[in-house]
């Protein structure tokens, strides 16, 4: 991966601590969330802003390109443990994919959200930590955007130098381009726009949110926690089981300049 400048964008505000999340959808947890006051920090940006390859292809991380649902599923237990609140596995694993402090809302733990990170961190890079995977056929659907001529993006809800971390540990780093962490849903589309993508991949209805703000093509990938219905109601353009599908589809569509996600 190239490394170029560190560019950090702050918008600041937000509060201290979490309480019990409202009813409703995913979307109504985020906006109660985060609406007005979102953090952006944007990291190892490569290439000027406009000048973009024929073709760009935007990848989430967790669940889409790399496995580490047992190292997350585990610092949480542990961090949350030391907390006070217990949590199980089951509770968990709906909302994997969502930022640290949104997925401690959503499950109804109300500690002390700078406690929660520092700990969280903590068990999550003990070196006795459950490593980091390849999703079965990232490195082929990567390989399959440089073979096409394009670039591949990674934009993550991740903290920043852990995305660079799994990527490294997942054996993926020389396939990326350009990595961006901690955005989620419509704050990735800042650095979709940014690269000039075309098509972005998630496994999370947040993803095909960031796709449609940035004009991009919404491909949803059902390796996560949701399936082809929930991906589509999110407004998915295309649903496909695993990597492996979704480079075959691409063979078909990487010339294709008209792409872009349907309104």
């Amino acid at each position: 991966m190239t490394r170029g400048n560190d560019v950090r964008t702050l918008f600041c505000g937000g509060t201290r601590s979490m309480g019990q999340p409202q009813a409703g959808t995913w979307e109504t947890h985020l906006n109660t969330l985060v609406h007005g006051r979102p953090i952006v920090r944007v990291a190892r940006v490569t290439a000027p802003l406009g000048m973009t390859a024929p073709l760009t292809v935007g990848f989430d991380l967790d669940l889409t390109l790399v496995d580490s649902h047992e190292r997350i599923i585990s610092a949480y237990i542990r961090a949350l443990g030391d907390l006070g609140v217990e949590v199980s596995r089951q509770e968990l694993t709906p909302h994997l994919g969502m930022p640290l402090l949104h997925t401690a809302a959503a499950v109804g733990a109300a500690v002390d959200a700078d406690a929660l990170v520092l700990l969280y961190r903590h068990y999550y890079d003990e070196p006795g930590a459950p490593r980091t995977l390849p999703m079965p056929g990232a490195p082929e659907a990567l390989a399959a955007v440089r073979a096409a001529g394009g670039r591949t993006v990674v934009v993550s809800a991740k903290f920043t130098p852990a995305v660079h971390e799994a990527l490294a540990e997942a054996g993926l780093t020389d396939l990326v381009d350009v990595a961006y962490g901690e955005l989620f849903a419509h704050d990735k589309a800042t650095a979709l726009i940014a690269e000039g993508a075309r098509i972005y991949v998630g496994d999370h209805p947040g993803d095909m949110a960031a796709a449609h703000t940035a004009g991009a093509y919404a491909v949803g990938v059902t390796t996560g926690a949701n399936d082809e219905a929930a991906l589509l109601a999110a407004g998915a353009d295309l649903a496909v089981p695993n990597l492996a599908t979704f480079v075959s589809w691409l063979a078909g569509h990487s010339d294709d300049r008209q792409l872009k996600s349907q309104p």
